[in-house]
């Protein structure tokens, strides 16, 4: 015998399993993913976009039921709850497709199939405008609509409201029933009656209904979008009514009462309407005036805008004085004032009576102040070549310059009064003028000499020369001009060699001018 060959090991080539721990787990695995999908119907660990929506009824709607947009499903209802003030929140997702939603969406509560009791959600997505709503956000009960079920209709009509429903059919059957006259067939409808008043009203409905035209007309806009905006003012008031229906139904209620106190007082309704249609005869011509007078208005409002302008600065000034005037009048002030007053009015009438006194006196001032002493300080002193031409108060009024020499000593000539006559070289002595004292001069140089002085001299007054029981007022007013007067002068010798006698009076002359001079000077 052949020696045996040595056998292989059969088991070298074999493959190994899969590990009985991983198949378990799998398995386990693939039985969660399953219940998992199966109650939840969809993917784990995938986020929906959820939406909230308020409702007054949320009917049969449960999870699952779908939401469409215009008949297409773009998610579906995950769940409902209570909400508070009898409503209803209804929970859904939506896909990718069915967003995104605005803040003016709307939800309708809408039956899947006739009679099947069976609900979907209507999606409106609301307008490109709008915001958009978050995830997790909420559409308001004003904006969702549940779905009137056929029960709820017929609820409504119950015994009252059937009653009342077949008390305005009689109505309206007693309002419109053309009464015939006779039974035949053609009968004229009876006067008064509604069929009567429904056919004479028809005439009148023509020009009813061509203004109804022109308001429908007016209603499309002069721009584009005009009517999309107004309906969506409309749709914000509407939904502001909707948002307060306890104030509504109070705004319905007083309308009611209103309505029947109307009803119970038709016949001063009616006068109201009268009237109304007077004064709107009248209205054209009244609004024409004030048309009118609108251009005047606004000339007077711009006459006006400065002065209001500066008023607040007037007012504040006003109302600084009214202060004053509040201290003045105050209880501690007043009752000074009081005091003083009433001091005056026990001396008023004994002032009153002194005044009486003495106006008779000013009266006869003022008068010769006026007639006489007034013209005369106007008129102009004739003078001939010398003339100013000036009245008689300017040159009065000129002299007093030279009259402030007399008031000081500051050049050391003395308090003198100086006048220049004229010029020469002879030596002029006029003599002694009472008060003054010597007037010394010079004439004229040449042959001419003096040609005579003006005014003329009237010579001393006596005390008879004056009557004071005449009055001012009624006697001559005096004349400026005067005559020229012959001169008068006398020729003197003066020897030209100094005496003792003169030398001493000079002398003494020169002393008290000295003396003159420093007690003015040192006083």
């Amino acid at each position: 015998m052949s020696p045996a060959l040595p056998r292989r090991k059969r088991s070298a080539g074999r493959k190994k399993g899969m590990n009985p721990i991983a198949i378990s787990l799998i398995v386990i695995a693939a039985t969660i993913f399953i219940i998992f999908y199966a109650f939840n119907e969809g993917l784990p660990f995938q986020h929906s976009f959820t939406v909230n929506a308020v409702v007054d009824n949320a009917v049969f709607v449960q999870s699952g039921d779908p939401v469409r947009i215009a008949g297409v499903t773009v998610g579906e209802v995950t769940g409902t709850q209570a909400y508070r003030a009898n409503s209803t929140e209804i929970t859904f997702t939506l896909q990718n497709g069915g967003l995104p939603i605005h803040t003016d969406a709307t939800i309708r509560i809408r039956p899947r199939v006739f009679l099947e009791g069976a609900y979907y959600i209507d999606l409106e997505p609301g307008s490109p405008s709008a915001p958009t709503v978050k995830d997790g956000g909420t559409i308001p009960l004003s904006s969702t609509q549940s779905y009137v079920q056929f029960y709820n209709l017929l609820s409504t009509f119950d015994a009252p409201t059937r009653a009342s429903l077949t008390t305005l059919l009689s109505q309206l059957t007693a309002a419109f029933g053309p009464y015939y006259a006779d039974t035949g067939a053609g009968g004229v409808p009876t006067p008064g009656s509604g069929a009567s008043g429904l056919k004479t009203a028809l005439p009148e409905l023509t020009p009813v209904l061509k203004d109804v035209a022109w308001v429908t007309r007016a209603l499309r806009g002069t721009a584009p979008n005009d009517v999309e905006n107004l309906l969506a003012s409309a749709s914000e008031v509407t939904g502001t009514l909707a948002r307060n229906s306890a104030q509504l139904a109070d705004l319905v209620t007083s309308l009611d009462r209103t309505a029947g106190a109307l009803a119970a007082a038709d016949g001063s309704l009616a006068q109201s309407v009268s009237g109304l249609d007077q004064t709107l005869q009248v209205a054209p011509a009244a609004l024409t005036a004030i048309d009118h007078s609108l251009p005047p208005l606004v000339h007077l409002g711009t006459a006006l805008d400065p002065s209001l302008k500066v008023a607040p600065a007037l007012l504040t000034g006003l109302s600084t004085a009214v202060g004053e005037l509040e201290s003045v009048v105050a209880p501690v002030e007043r009752a000074k004032l009081l005091t003083t007053l009433d001091t005056t009015f026990q001396e008023l009438p004994t002032t009153l009576t002194n005044l009486a006194k003495v106006f008779p006196i000013t009266k006869a001032v003022s008068d010769c102040l006026r007639t006489h002493i007034v013209p005369v300080l106007n008129e102009t002193v004739p003078d001939g070549s010398l003339s100013t031409g000036q009245p008689a108060w300017q040159e009065f009024a000129h002299s007093l310059v030279n009259l402030t020499s007399a008031n000081q000593n500051f050049d050391g000539n003395g308090y003198w009064l100086r006048t220049l006559l004229a010029a020469g070289s002879n030596g002029v002595d006029i003599g002694k003028l009472p008060v003054v004292g010597s007037l010394l001069g010079t004439a004229p140089s040449g042959n001419g000499g003096v040609s005579g002085a003006r005014p003329v001299w009237v010579g001393d007054l006596t005390p008879a020369d004056f009557q004071p029981g005449v009055s001012c007022a009624t006697q001559q007013i005096p004349s400026l001009a005067s005559a020229t007067a012959a001169p008068d002068f006398r020729t003197m010798t003066v020897s030209s060699t100094p005496t003792l006698s003169s030398l001493a009076r000079l002398k003494g002359a020169i002393a008290r001018a000295t003396a003159r001079a420093t007690a003015g000077s040192g006083g």
